[in-house]
C-alpha cells in the first residue's frame, strides 16, 4: 500500500466530491464563477458564503414558484418542495464536503443522514400525492352521490307529483263510474220499457203478418186459378185458331229460360267453390313461401355467424403475431400448430357450406321451390279459369286478369330472388371457393413455419397479407349474403313478399265482387229476356187471333182494323229483331261461359265411370236449340203474318250462335229440306179463291152419294189439313203457269241443277265403294301378314328358348299372340270404320251442299220473273 499525504488524499476526495452530481459552481456578487470545493481548511468566511448562496436561491425558488400556476394547490405544494429539497441537497452537500475536510468519517454520516432524510421526504411527498389521489376520488364519489341523491330526489317529487295526478284521476274515474252506474240503471229501466214496448209491437207485427200471409195465400190461390184458365182459355183459342207455332213458341221460351237458369246457378256454384279452393291454395301457397324463406334465411344467418368466427380468428392471429415477433415466442406452448389446426378446421367449414350451393342441399331446394311454383300454377289456373267464365258481352276478360297478371309477375321476381340466393350467384358461389384456396395457401405456409421456423418474418408477411385479402372477402360476403344484385332492380325479400300477399288478398277479395256481380247481371239478363219473351208472344197471340163481333156490338171498320193490325206487325218485326239479337247474343255469351266448365264436368264424371257423363254438353246444345228455335218460329210466324219471308238473324249471326260447323247444318238443313216454298206460296195465293168457293159449294148439300176421299196432312203452321185424294185442282196453278210459259225457266233450271247433283252424286259413290273396296282387300293382306309374322316370330322364340321352358311358356306366348292379334284385328276393324265415316261424311256434305243450291236457285228463280 502506498503512503499519500494529506494534501494528496484532501485534493483526491474533493475530486471525487466534484465530480458528483451534487458539485455546484456558485457565483459571487461580481458573477464570476466560484469554484468549490476549495484545498484548504474551512474557514467562517465560506460558511457565510454558502449561506448567502443558500439565501438568494431560496429567493429565485419562491420567485419562480409565485410564477409557476399547477392544476391544483398540492401540485403547487410539491413544486415547491422539490425545488427547496433540491436546494438543500446542494447545501447540505458543501457543507458535508467542509466537514470531511476536517474528518472523512463525519462527513459520510452526514451525507447516509442526508440521504435517509431525503428518501423519509420522498416518500412523505408520494404519500401525499396518493392521499390527495384518493381524496379526489372521494371527492368525486361525494359528488356522484349528490347528484343521485339529487336525482332520487327529484325522482320522488316527480312521482309524488304522478301520484297525485292518479289519485286525481282515479277520483274522477269514481265520479263517472258512478255516473255511469246511474246512467246504466236508468237504461236498464228504459230498455225494460222498450221490451214491453217492443213485445207489443212483436204481437201486433205477428197478427198483421198472419192477416197478410193470409191475403197472399188467396191471392196466390186466385192467381193459380186464374193462370190455370188463362191457360186452358189459351190452349182452346190456340186450337180454334189453328196457332200451333205460337204454343212451340211459348214452349221453346220455357225451354230456354230453364236452361239458361239452370246454367246460371251452376256457374254460381262452380265459382263459389272455386273461389273456396282458390283461397285454400293460396293460404297453401303462402305458408310453403314462408316456410322456405324461413329456412333460407336461418342457412343464411348460420353462414354469417361462421364467416363472423373465421373473421374474428383472423383478427387474433394477426393481433397475436403482433405481440408476439420473434420465433422463440412462437414456439413456447406450440403456437402455430393449434393456429394450423383453426385454419383446417375454418376450411373444412366452407367447404361445407361450399356444398350447400353444389350438392344434395340445393337439389332439395330447387325441388322446394319447384313443388312452390307448381302449386302457384294450379290457383293461377283456377284464377283464368274463373276469369274465362266471366267475359263480357264484347268478350274482353275482366280487369282482375290484369291485376293477377302483375301479381305472377312479382312473384316471378320473387323466385328469381329465391334461386340467386339458393345457388349462390350473388357472389358467394364465386367467393367461397377464393377463401378455401387462400386458406389452403395459410395452412400450407403455417406447416412450412413449424418446419422452419428461421423464415418466420418472411412467411408472416406472406400470411398477414393474404389474411387481409381474407378479410376483405369475409367482409364482402358479410355484406352480400341473404341480398341479390342491385342491376336486377328488385325490393328487398320481405318488402316483395309482403307486398305479393298484400296484392293476392286484395285480389281474393276483387275475384269474389266480380263474381257476385257477374252471377247477379247474368241473372238479370235472363229475367229481361225471359219478360221482353212472354211480353212479345203475348202481343203475337192478340194480334193473331181474329177478332169477332156479337149481335150488341157494332163492327169495326176494315181501314181501322188493316192500320192497325199492319202498325202491330211492324212493331212485332221490330221488336222481333232487337230481341232475336239480343236472345242470340246472350245465349252464346252464356254458351261459352259455360262451355269449358261442362266439357270438364263430362270429363270428370266419365273418369268416375258415372252414367251420362255428357249430360251438361247435351244441355247446352239444348238451350242453343231453344234458342235457335224460338227465332225460327219467330221468323216463321211473322213471314205468315208479312206475307213475305223475314229473317231476323243474319248469316254472321247464326255462325256466331253456332260456333261448330255440325251444329250449324243440323239446325240449318231443316230449313233447306223445305224447297220451293215460294212457289208454294204462290200456289196458295193462287188456291185461296178457289178453297173459298170450294167451301161455299161444300156447304151446298150434294145430290152425288159417293163421298170425296180426302187425305190429311201437316202444313208449314205444324196444323193438321186435309185435301182431296184424287183432286183435278191441285195443279191448277202449277198447269195454269206452265201454259202461260212464266215456269219453264224455273223447271228446266231446277231440273238441269238436279241432274248434275244426282250425277255428282253417282261419282261420289261410285268412288266411295271403290275405296272400301280397295281398303278391305288391304285390310285382309295386312291381316294374313301379321298372323304370318306372328307364327314367324313363335317359330324363332321357340327354337331359341330351352326345351324345358317351351312348354310352360307355349300357352302363355299363345295367349299373348292371340290378344295381340285379336288388337290387330280391332285396329283393322276401326280403321275401316273410320274410312267409311268418312265416306259417309262425305256424301252428306255432298247432299247438303245439292239442297243448299237447289234453295239458292229457288231463291233466284223468282228475281228472274218480271
Amino acid at each position: 500500500m502506498i503512503n499519500r499525504p494529506n494534501d494528496v488524499l484532501a485534493i483526491t476526495f474533493t475530486c471525487l466530491i466534484y465530480c458528483s452530481k451534487y458539485t455546484t459552481l456558485l457565483t459571487d456578487s461580481e458573477n464570476r464563477l466560484l469554484v468549490f470545493p476549495s484545498m484548504k481548511p474551512n474557514k467562517r468566511v465560506e460558511v457565510v458564503q454558502l449561506n448567502n448562496v443558500m439565501d438568494t436561491m431560496l429567493e429565485r425558488a419562491g420567485v419562480e414558484n409565485q410564477e409557476y400556476t399547477g392544476p391544483t394547490k398540492m401540485h403547487k405544494l410539491l413544486h415547491i418542495l422539490k425545488k427547496e429539497q433540491t436546494i438543500y441537497n446542494t447545501v447540505f452537500h458543501e457543507l458535508i464536503r467542509q466537514v470531511s475536510v476536517d474528518c472523512a468519517d463525519r462527513g459520510e454520516l452526514l451525507s447516509k443522514i442526508r440521504e435517509r432524510y431525503v428518501q423519509m421526504l420522498d416518500q412523505i411527498a408520494r404519500q401525499m400525492i396518493d392521499f390527495y389521489k384518493d381524496l379526489v376520488t372521494q371527492r368525486v364519489m361525494d359528488q356522484r352521490i349528490l347528484e343521485e341523491l339529487y336525482n332520487f330526489k327529484n325522482v320522488i317529487e316527480e312521482l309524488t307529483r304522478e301520484l297525485c295526478l292518479v289519485r286525481a284521476h282515479d277520483n274522477k274515474l269514481t265520479k263517472e263510474a258512478e255516473k255511469a252506474h246511474k246512467d246504466l240503471a236508468q237504461a236498464l229501466l228504459d230498455a225494460e220499457k222498450n221490451a214491453k214496448i217492443l213485445e207489443e209491437y212483436h204481437d201486433l207485427y205477428t197478427l198483421q203478418r198472419g192477416r197478410m200471409e193470409n191475403d197472399i195465400k188467396q191471392l196466390m190461390a186466385e192467381r193459380d186459378i186464374w193462370s190455370s184458365a188463362t191457360y186452358e182459355l189459351a190452349l182452346k183459342v190456340i186450337e180454334k185458331n189453328r196457332v200451333i207455332l205460337a204454343k212451340r213458341l211459348y214452349l221453346n221460351e220455357k225451354g230456354w229460360s230453364k236452361y239458361a237458369k239452370h246454367f246460371i246457378i251452376l256457374l254460381s256454384t262452380k265459382d263459389t267453390s272455386d273461389l273456396a279452393l282458390l283461397q285454400k291454395l293460396t293460404q297453401k301457397w303462402r305458408n310453403l313461401v314462408k316456410k322456405f324463406k324461413q329456412e333460407l334465411e336461418d342457412n343464411e344467418e348460420s353462414t354469417r355467424e361462421k364467416l363472423q368466427l373465421i373473421k374474428d380468428g383472423f383478427i387474433k392471429c394477426q393481433q397475436f403475431f403482433r405481440n408476439n415477433m420473434n420465433a422463440s415466442s412462437l414456439n413456447e406452448g406450440n403456437t402455430v400448430a393449434s393456429m394450423l389446426s383453426d385454419f383446417k378446421q375454418w376450411q373444412k367449414i366452407l367447404n361445407e357450406d361450399k356444398e350447400k350451393y353444389t350438392g344434395d342441399f340445393l337439389v332439395s331446394k330447387y325441388d322446394s321451390l319447384k313443388i312452390i311454383k307448381y302449386l302457384q300454377e294450379n290457383w293461377t289456373d283456377i284464377g283464368f279459369g274463373i276469369f274465362r267464365r266471366h267475359k263480357s258481352m264484347e268478350g274482353e276478360m275482366p280487369p282482375e286478369q290484369q291485376y293477377m297478371e302483375d301479381i305472377v309477375k312479382s312473384i316471378r321476381k320473387l323466385y328469381k330472388e329465391f334461386e340467386i340466393r339458393i345457388n349462390g350467384d350473388n357472389g358467394l358461389s364465386k367467393i367461397v371457393p377464393s377463401l378455401i384456396s387462400s386458406l389452403d395457401f395459410c395452412s400450407f405456409k403455417l406447416e412450412s413455419l413449424l418446419e422452419f421456423p428461421e423464415g418466420f418474418l418472411e412467411e408472416w408477411e406472406e400470411l398477414n397479407v393474404k389474411i387481409n385479402e381474407m378479410k376483405l372477402q369475409l367482409d364482402t360476403l358479410l355484406r352480400i349474403i341473404g341480398t341479390v344484385p342491385q342491376s336486377l332492380d328488385m325490393d328487398s325479400g320481405s318488402v316483395l313478399q309482403a307486398h305479393i300477399f298484400n296484392m293476392i288478398q286484395q285480389w281474393l277479395l276483387k275475384i269474389g265482387n266480380e263474381i257476385n256481380n257477374g252471377n247477379i247481371e247474368l241473372q238479370r239478363h235472363v229475367d229481361e229476356l225471359h219478360i221482353s219473351m212472354i211480353q212479345w208472344m203475348v202481343n203475337l197471340l192478340i194480334l193473331m187471333v181474329p177478332d169477332f163481333t156479337d149481335q150488341d156490338t157494332l163492327p169495326k171498320l176494315e181501314e181501322e182494323s188493316d192500320e192497325k193490325r199492319e202498325v202491330g206487325v211492324a212493331k212485332l218485326e221490330l221488336d222481333a229483331t232487337a230481341l232475336a239479337k239480343k236472345l242470340a247474343q246472350y245465349s252464346s255469351y252464356l254458351i261459352s261461359c259455360c262451355k269449358g266448365m261442362a266439357t270438364a264436368m263430362a270429363l270428370s264424371i266419365a273418369g268416375s265411370l258415372q252414367k251420362n257423363p255428357a249430360k251438361e254438353l247435351h244441355d247446352l246444345d239444348r238451350m242453343k236449340k231453344e234458342c235457335y228455335e224460338w227465332i225460327t218460329t219467330c221468323s216463321h210466324l211473322l213471314s205468315g203474318m208479312k206475307g213475305r219471308k223475314i229473317k231476323l238473324l243474319t248469316t254472321e249471326e247464326k255462325e256466331h250462335l253456332f260456333e261448330d260447323e255440325d251444329s250449324i247444318k243440323e239446325f240449318i238443313e231443316s230449313e233447306v229440306d223445305t224447297p220451293f216454298k215460294e212457289d208454294e206460296e204462290e200456289s196458295k195465293e193462287v188456291e185461296k179463291p178457289e178453297k173459298e168457293q170450294k167451301e161455299e159449294k161444300v156447304e151446298k148439300p150434294s145430290a152425288s152419294p159417293e163421298k170425296e176421299k180426302l187425305i190429311r196432312f201437316i202444313g208449314e203452321d205444324e196444323n193438321v189439313h186435309s185435301r182431296p185424294l184424287f183432286g183435278t185442282d191441285m195443279l191448277f196453278s202449277w198447269r195454269e203457269s206452265a201454259n202461260q210459259g212464266t215456269l219453264a225457266s224455273k223447271y228446266v233450271e231446277a231440273m238441269a241443277i238436279i241432274e248434275h247433283t244426282q250425277k255428282k252424286l253417282i261419282e261420289v259413290e261410285n268412288r266411295a265403294r271403290q275405296a272400301e273396296e280397295k281398303f278391305d282387300d288391304v285390310s285382309e293382306k295386312l291381316h294374313f301378314t301379321l298372323i304370318r309374322n306372328k307364327e314367324l316370330e313363335d317359330m324363332l322364340k321357340s327354337r331359341e328358348e330351352p326345351e324345358g321352358e317351351g312348354e310352360n311358356g307355349e300357352k302363355g306366348e299363345g295367349e299373348e299372340n292371340e290378344e295381340e292379334e285379336e288388337e290387330e284385328i280391332r285396329q283393322g276393324e276401326s280403321s275401316s270404320k273410320f274410312l267409311k265415316k268418312e265416306s259417309q261424311h262425305k256424301e252428306g256434305a255432298v247432299n247438303a251442299k245439292s239442297k243448299t243450291r237447289t234453295k239458292s236457285n229457288n231463291k233466284m228463280k223468282p228475281k228472274q220473273q218480271p
